[in-house]
């Protein structure tokens, strides 16, 4: 009886060491898993951000381009305003110098 006792002690640490050892296996797999797809969702994520990134970029280059064309046509404008002013002004500048050497 003490034998038999003794028996189904052993049969039971076996089981409970082939548990043991199952469940640490399926801890290790579970931890690889968990890296691949931490690994997965962190490319994801930093190819989204890089998407996203370069589509701010994009719209800050063309709103730089719109501004530039603004500019340049206001300065453009200046321009033509003040040659239109300074040829309305020759001939008086003409008329002052010849008024001066008389």
């Amino acid at each position: 009886m003490v034998e038999e006792t003794i028996q189904v002690i052993r049969e039971t640490e076996a089981k409970a060491e082939a548990i043991v050892k199952d469940a640490e296996v399926q801890c290790k797999k579970i931890l690889e898993d968990a890296s691949v797809k931490a690994g997965d969702l962190k490319a994801e994520q930093i190819g989204q951000a890089r998407e996203k990134a370069d589509a701010i970029m994009d719209n800050a280059k063309e709103q730089g381009a719109q501004a530039q064309k603004t500019s340049m046509s206001d300065v453009e404008h200046e321009i033509q305003t003040l040659k239109e002013t300074a040829a309305s002004r020759v001939d008086e500048a003409v008329g002052l110098v010849i008024s001066q050497l008389v």
